[in-house]
């Protein structure tokens, strides 16, 4: 089934790329709040489409065959949002945190794991400033708003695809 892996694959791609670093094992690394920093060479944070593909790929690959219709693929967000979010010139980095979704922890399944269950997992984004601390929107709010692939995928267009094309 083809899925769409808009910011999805960007999530995706980020996580797996900052797991890639290596820190020798059972040693916590200390980030610096500035160190993900963008400076001017917006370039160097940016990773080829055949690595992407290549990460997803593999991510793709390890779920079980059986349950390609039901584990989570990708999740999508509305452009628009994060685009406002981001117009705070203060915000230095954005922070993606997994999460668990209000629907599933209201069905009585709070604190209890959700494996890669779509509908379950969401993505939780916030911003920080250059000091580390958190930058809300207005009414102390941060974007979260993502819904599931599969359940919600793009059904036409390169986007449909589980790959980048």
């Amino acid at each position: 089934m083809k899925i769409n892996h808009l910011l999805g694959v960007a999530v995706l791609a980020l996580t797996l790329n900052a797991c890639q670093q290596s820190t020798p094992q059972n040693e916590k690394a200390a980030i610096s709040t500035d160190t993900l920093s963008m400076d001017d060479n917006y370039k160097a944070h940016l990773i080829p489409v055949d690595s992407a593909n290549k990460m997803i790929g593999s991510y793709l690959s390890s779920l079980p065959a059986d349950s390609q219709d039901s584990e989570l693929q990708s999740l999508i967000m509305n452009a628009a949002v994060l685009r406002e979010y981001l117009a705070d010139t203060s915000i230095r980095n954005v922070k993606i945190m997994f999460a668990h979704t209000l629907d599933y922890i209201n069905s009585g399944y709070e604190g209890q794991p959700a494996g890669y269950k779509s509908g379950a997992l969401t993505i939780i984004f916030a911003g920080y400033d250059a000091k580390g601390d958190y930058i809300f929107a207005p009414g102390n709010m941060v974007p979260n708003h993502t819904v599931p692939c599969p359940n919600h995928c793009v059904g036409s267009g390169s986007a449909a695809s589980s790959l980048l094309q």
